[in-house]
């Protein structure tokens, strides 16, 4: 019989490495990387007091999540699948949107950035396994779609056998393996979401099938997974310019210089696929492959219109009451105010794979070696022509505050006519990025008993080399030549732009078309007296490898004392990092390649002790240090100096830095966790992160050839700190009578204060909110499930000094909600109904002060009908 993890000679594993190899043993390869985790799964199908829990669906998947959170040694919230693939959102970045400390943005048809605790600085990972973007550090997480998913890892604290890389944490994507089924199984979902601003109906199917084997020569299984994903959606957004000294006559009152509208529309294709093959020969040996990929085209057009407001003597304008702010102005021009009309038409295109091979060999009951070996490979490119297109009417009348945004008009000028414009610049942009790396990582574990105060011995070592590259485009920019032809005379040119979907006055008006930006491109630089695609910029060029050798030892440890049982781990993880760099600096007009290498030693101790209080009632305390690594980019050796001093006789320049040292976190964490129930839990987390080289971009002085210049690069800043309280509560409330005995509830609140020390000032954190919370009605009965989550986060800094201006640019509260509704016709087939955005959310920012409003941005309301069938 086979149970969760335990000691190796009395609990063989349930959940085995997997698949294809006789040469990794010939060739000694052994690793633990991704065996524990998928380990623990079975683990989480035991109750409170270790019985086999039958529960199903939304409660065993609650079940399953706390029984993880309970028996982990390090700080971690688990989200697991209802059954094989199915979660209550698209992506895996959405999931992580209901965890507690986690906050995120959503644009562009779906979650997007992501910060743990209110930091950015995250480890990514597959299977236990790095995973990143091109050349970041980290993978964009709404790539992996939920239906390959097994469960989604949050780890707030690093143990010293994981890898190394973030101070905020580490999130681990877990997909499935053909032995967590008993045998054979499939399901195939089939999707069509309505978005109301796109008015797109949009198809998404997934399937996944996978069996095992009893053969002669051992057990073996083979899964294969797939999805295909499109989206069209349309983000609407309204902004006021920051506010400026220019109203005549006034030198207090300040109002906008321009006002506008943007329509951010896209049509975004994901095709997802994973696969596993798993082979146990012997009880004491396991073998596996298994992969990942995912493509992705993103089609997009930000249809931009700005309205200068022409300030002049003759304007009018009111303040807001007690002000000196502008609310409302009208100002006429009888030789025409400016106005320009913008298509930006990125197309992106991007590819990551990651494969692995691994193998786990029991040498004796006690005895646990394991090794893997994995490769990811990814690229990424973009296209972004944009045109403008001016216009000149002579009178606006416009508002920085209607229905929450900019609002104006033009009285007697309609900006739908094409006849009204003539051709603007063409900015001709492109980039690309790429990145590779190799990686193998090998284990031993060795169990001393349980009756011995260590119980557990294990050490390992990882080598990992990684490539990235960047490059753009050289002199983008194509002012508009004499004897360009008309606008409206050159045929397929012009398109009206979407219609906003709010009042903000003039709602459309004409755009370059996105088709003719791309299919006729070349024809368009011509009329702007370019042959062709520009050259790369080789200031932009960098070519970054980085080396990495780990060790770690570590041991877990337990003890009685005072009546109580405690448990623990210590450890040490020893990286050595060594980076080359190459990259382009302009010295005097002409690229010199540079080239630098440099090396680091960190030294990274991890301790923890969790203290079993009562059977229901665990404390834990956790102390660590983590280290980040800067992205690529900001190691570019190259620098872009300017030749012309400003009035105080100091020159302008910006580069990368490669100098840099990594950030460095030392965490503290301290949780109470009662249990009171398989699915009921009240949990307090309290923690503190000190930092050190926190990494900013920033201007200072700096000394070059005997030249003074003021040079803008990324730059280590010294101290930095972060604390805060995360709690939670979840239950499903079956002693209830009746039909009431299917609801529960779960919900977590989150607060943080933090800072940075720069120039001698604390700011907190950009993207920091300091409270949040989610709350989530959950109902299961019978054939029917129903979930309501709503999520808030109070306001944050979005960024410190905009545009050099002295003003902070400030989030307002966003608050989401969402909904989904599910019917199981039979035990293999099942219905869901699923609203995102309910609440029509809008994202509002400001300069400053709220009434120096920037952005409104509203979003689409998708409303999405799946059917599910299963075998």
């Amino acid at each position: 019989m086979e149970h969760a993890i335990g000691p190796i000679a009395a609990k063989p594993y349930t959940f085995i490495l997997k698949a294809s190899v006789g040469s990794l043993l010939a060739a000694g390869l052994l690793s633990t990387a991704s065996v524990w985790a998928q380990e623990a799964a079975p683990a989480a199908q035991d109750g409170v007091n270790g019985s086999v829990v039958t529960v199903s669906g939304v409660r065993k998947a609650a079940q399953s999540a706390q029984t993880i959170k309970r028996n982990a040694d390090e700080v971690i919230d688990t989200i697991v699948a209802e059954e094989a693939g199915k979660f209550p959102d698209k992506n895996v970045a959405e999931v992580l949107g209901r965890v507690s400390g986690v906050q995120l943005r959503r644009e562009s048809g779906e979650a997007s950035s992501i910060i743990v605790r209110g930091l950015p600085g995250l480890v990514t990972l597959l299977n236990g396994r790095e995973i990143y973007t091109a050349r970041d550090r980290s993978l964009f997480l709404a790539d992996i779609p939920t239906t390959m998913l097994q469960r989604v890892d949050v780890y707030k604290t690093q143990s010293a056998d994981m890898v190394e890389g973030g101070t905020a944490g580490v999130i681990d994507v877990r997909t499935s393996r053909p032995f967590d089924f008993k045998g054979f199984t499939a399901n195939v979902a089939g999707r069509v979401e309505n978005r109301d601003k796109a008015k797109t109906n949009d198809p998404q199917v997934s399937g996944m099938v996978s069996n095992r084997w009893k053969t002669g020569f051992g057990d073996v299984g083979a899964l294969l997974g797939l999805s295909y994903q499109k989206g069209n959606y349309h983000d609407e957004v309204t902004w006021s310019a920051p506010p400026a000294h220019l109203v005549p006559g006034d030198p207090a009152a300040t109002g906008p210089i321009d006002l506008g509208h943007v329509n951010a529309l896209g049509k975004r294709v994901r095709l997802s696929a994973n696969w596993a093959v798993q082979w146990r020969p012997s009880r004491t040996v396991e073998l596996y492959s298994e992969g990942w990929s995912t493509r992705i085209d993103h089609d997009m057009e930000r249809q931009f219109f700005l309205a200068g407001v022409g300030w002049n003597p003759n304007s009018t304008y009111t303040f807001f009451p007690g002000t000196k702010q502008v609310a409302t102005v009208t100002s006429t021009n009888p030789n025409g105010l400016f106005s320009l009309s913008s298509n930006q038409a990125p197309q992106d295109d991007s590819e990551s794979h990651q494969g692995a091979i691994g193998a786990r060999w029991d040498v004796t009951p006690d005895l646990r070696l394991t090794t893997e070996f994995s490769r990811v490979n990814s690229r990424w490119k973009q296209e972004m022509p944009i045109l403008d297109l001016n216009a000149s009417p002579t009178k606006i009348e416009g508002s920085t505050y209607v229905n929450g945004g900019a609002y104006f008009n033009y009285p007697g000028y309609d900006m739908t006519n094409p006849a009204n414009y003539k051709m603007g610049a063409l900015i001709d942009n492109w980039q690309a990025a790429g990145g590779q790396s190799n990686d193998w990582r090998a284990d031993a574990i060795y169990n001393n008993g349980e009756e011995s105060f260590f119980r557990e011995f294990s050490g390992g070592v990882r080598l990992a080399q990684r490539k990235a590259s960047y490059q753009h485009e050289s002199n983008n920019f194509l002012p508009a030549p004499a004897g360009l032809p008309a606008p409206a005379s050159i045929p397929g040119l012009l398109c009206p732009s979407m219609q906003l979907a709010n009042d903000y006055g003039m709602n459309q008006w004409q755009v370059a078309c996105a088709g003719y930006l791309h299919g006729k491109l070349d024809q368009l630089r011509k009329m702007y007296g370019r042959d062709g695609r520009t050259a790369p910029d080789p200031y932009s060029l960098f070519r970054n490898g980085e080396d990495t050798t780990a060790f770690y030892g570590k041991t877990r440890f337990g003890f009685d004392a005072f009546g109580l049982q405690f448990d623990g781990t210590a450890g040490v993880r020893v990286v050595r990092t060594d980076l080359n760099v190459n990259g382009f600096s302009n010295i005097n007009g002409n690229p010199v390649a540079v080239n630098r290498d440099v090396s680091s030693t960190d030294v990274l101790p991890n301790m923890t002790l969790k203290a079993t209080l009562r059977k229901d009632l665990i404390a834990r305390f956790t102390a660590g240090k983590a280290v980040q690594r800067p992205a690529f980019g900001d190691f570019n050796p190259g620098v872009s100096l300017g030749t012309t001093p400003d009035g105080e006789g100091i020159y302008g320049g910006n580069g990368g830095n490669p100098d840099l040292k990594p950030i460095t976190g030392k965490n503290m964490d301290a949780a109470l966790e009662w249990y009171f129930a398989p699915t009921g839990s009240v949990t307090a987390t309290v923690f503190q992160h000190k930092f050190e080289d926190y990494v900013i971009r920033r201007l200072s002085l700096e000394q070059i050839d005997g030249k003074t210049y003021r040079m803008d690069r990324p730059r280590n800043v010294n101290d930095g700190q972060l604390e805060g309280i995360e709690l939670g509560y979840r239950q499903f409330y079956d002693f209830l009578p009746g039909w009431l005995g299917g609801f529960g509830l779960e919900a977590n609140y989150t607060y943080m204060k933090g800072y940075l020390m720069e120039d001698g000032k604390r700011n907190p954190f950009q993207g920091m909110s300091k409270n949040a919370y989610n709350i989530v009605g959950l109902y299961e009965r019978g054939p029917w499930s129903a979930r309501l989550a709503y999520n808030w986060r109070s306001r944050f800094v979005d960024t410190y000094n905009y545009r050099a201006l002295g003003l902070d640019l400030i989030v307002d509260p966003i608050k989401t909600a969402d909904a989904s509704l599910s019917y199981k016709i039979n035990d293999n087939m099942g219905v869901t109904l699923d609203v995102e955005n309910l609440l029509d959310r809008t994202y509002n920012d400001y300069h400053g002060i709220p009434t120096n409003p920037r952005d409104v941005r509203r979003y689409d309301r998708t409303v999405g009908l799946s059917l599910r069938w299963k075998m």
